[in-house]
């Protein structure tokens, strides 16, 4: 009875369903984008976001462009474009009851552009530039590699003297012709380093510098003499060709404009100065022996010369280094140099206001010396305080002046150097400290200086440092300081004769009670030379 009612009851409701009429849902599309244009004219595909309520169709007619459609996306794909023209075509879409018209363009072919090349990174060095070590000029460069990032450079300096290529020379160390760098590490791990006199020489002039093989000399005399090195040349330095004589002074030029000796000094001489490689070489017989190379006449040497590595032998040396990278630039100087013949001597430490004169403070300063060596220094009436040509005059004029260092000194730079009066040390001080001397002053010592006077002293030791001088005040740890001689003579009332100085550590001019002996009993001091210029 109760199942019967059940069935009764869902019959019922189902009928009851099913006549109930079904409201219909009204279609919706949307869709991101109808106006394509493709990003170039290659093949790919792109798919473009849609949302409908119905199952969309797609029609299209293309060659070149096909379409799949879903309720969520539009999928395009399309081939390259091989005309230089651009195309367009159209995709119709139907979403239930509602039409969408899509258009479709691609770009014309274009023919990309190579790509520009990598330009060559610009030479950073050149034949005959000079290369600067901390700022200071230490070489000239001689062989510049194929992309011009780095070079070799000659020192600017040669040993003093000719020396032997050792002063044992009984080992066979085994250096080759090419690679000084790799020879002057044999040599230095070898027994017979310390007999060596290149090795102290090079190692003297820092981290870097070798003596070089008889391959990288030959690099030198080519840049040297301006043409490939040949074996077979043997002309005079007098019999060479214009262009090679050019090349020569132009490179001893560089050399000598930045404070080093020419490579040739013995021009008169057809082989010219000559200079050891630290290449061995060994005869037929298994005997060993040095080469050198010249630069008069051009020659290397063969193991038939016989170059014995000790005795009489004897030849120059010069050291070089390989470079790379950014150079140094010089230093940057308050001072600029003053040159005579090629050679830096002094900086110009004061100009005229018109700019048409100026003075000269040598480089080399004298040894610590007594104003006069005579026996009995006279008094010589050089007087001034402010003339020190006049002064100078008087002294040479005298008879005490062959025992007056500060002559000898000073004649020894040349006819227009003198030796400063004491009002010129005082100015030279003034410029030097960068503040004018106060003799009321009494407690400057280099330790309680100003900050704005130790950066002028530091800028005016650094310029005649950077030319190759000494500087002014070398006795830091003194309170004093360095003292100098002024040519101004001194005299007190009883006609007593004196020298004048002024310190350049605590600032202090002499005075007659400060007593100044001019003989050699009294107490040394420095000398220091100047000249007068006239600028163009």
């Amino acid at each position: 009875m109760k199942r019967t009612g059940y069935i009764a009851l869902l019959a019922a409701s189902i009928i009851s369903a099913a006549c109930v009429k079904e409201e219909s849902k009204e279609d919706f599309f949307n869709i991101d984008e109808t106006e394509v244009v493709l990003t170039d004219y290659s093949a790919g595909t792109k798919d473009i976001l849609l949302a409908t309520n119905t199952e969309p169709t797609v029609e299209l007619s293309s060659d070149w462009l096909e379409a799949e459609i879903t309720s969520r996306c539009l999928t395009l794909t399309y081939k390259e474009n091989t005309s230089e023209d651009d195309r367009t075509t159209e995709v119709h879409v139907v979403a239930g009851s509602i039409p969408a018209k899509v258009t479709v363009t691609q770009p014309g072919h274009k023919t990309e552009p190579e790509p520009e090349p990598e330009p060559e990174p610009e030479p950073l060095y050149k034949i005959r530039d000079v290369w600067y070590q901390n700022g200071i000029a230490a070489g000239i460069v001689f062989w510049v590699a194929e992309d011009g990032q780095s070079a070799l450079v000659v020192s600017l300096d040669r040993t003093a003297t000719t020396v032997a290529w050792s002063t044992d020379g009984t080992h066979v160390i085994g250096t080759g012709e090419t690679d000084g760098a790799a020879n002057t590490a044999l040599l230095r791990a070898s027994e017979e380093a310390a007999s060596i006199p290149a090795l102290a020489f090079c190692d003297a002039h820092g981290e870097g510098w070798f003596w070089p093989a008889m391959d990288e000399m030959k690099k030198l005399f080519e840049a040297y003499n301006g043409t490939a090195f040949d074996a077979a040349t043997a002309a005079k330095p007098s019999d060479i060709t214009q262009e090679e004589k050019d090349a020569r002074a132009a490179f001893e030029k560089a050399l000598v404009d930045n404070g080093g000796t020419a490579l040739n000094t013995g021009s008169e001489n057809s082989n010219g100065d000559q200079y050891w490689t630290s290449t061995e070489q060994t005869d037929e017989t298994g005997k060993v022996y040095g080469s050198t190379m010249r630069f008069g006449k051009v020659y290397a040497s063969t193991p038939a010369d016989q170059m014995g590595k000790t005795g009489d032998t004897k030849r120059y040396v010069r050291c070089v280094r390989l470079v790379s990278g950014e150079p140094e630039k010089p230093l940057e100087t308050k001072f600029p140099a003053y040159k005579e013949n090629g050679k830096n001597v002094g900086i110009v430490y004061w100009t005229s206001e018109d700019g048409k004169t100026s003075k000269v403070l040598s480089l080399a300063r004298s040894e610590d010396v007594p104003w006069s060596n005579a026996a009995t220094p006279a008094f010589l009436n050089a007087v001034s305080m402010d003339d020190g040509v006049a002064n100078t005059a008087v002294i040479k004029a005298s008879a005490e002046a062959k025992d007056i260092p500060a002559v000898s000194f000073c004649s020894s730079l040349g006819e227009e150097w003198y030796w400063p009066s004491l009002n010129e040390l005082v100015e030279i001080f003034n410029v030097y400290n960068g503040i004018a001397y106060d003799p009321n002053v009494k407690s400057n010592t280099p330790a309680n200086i100003s900050e704005e006077e130790k950066a002028a002293r530091a800028a005016f030791d650094l310029s005649l440092t950077t030319y190759g001088g000494t500087v002014m005040n070398a006795a830091a740890d003194s309170k004093n300081g360095d003292r100098y001689w002024a040519s101004t003579e001194l005299q007190d009332a009883k006609g007593t004769a004196y020298g004048s100085f002024m310190r350049f550590g605590k600032a202090y001019m002499s005075t007659v009670a400060d007593t100044p002996g001019k003989g050699k009993s009294g107490d040394g001091r420095f000398v220091r030379c100047i000249r007068i210029i006239k600028n163009d």
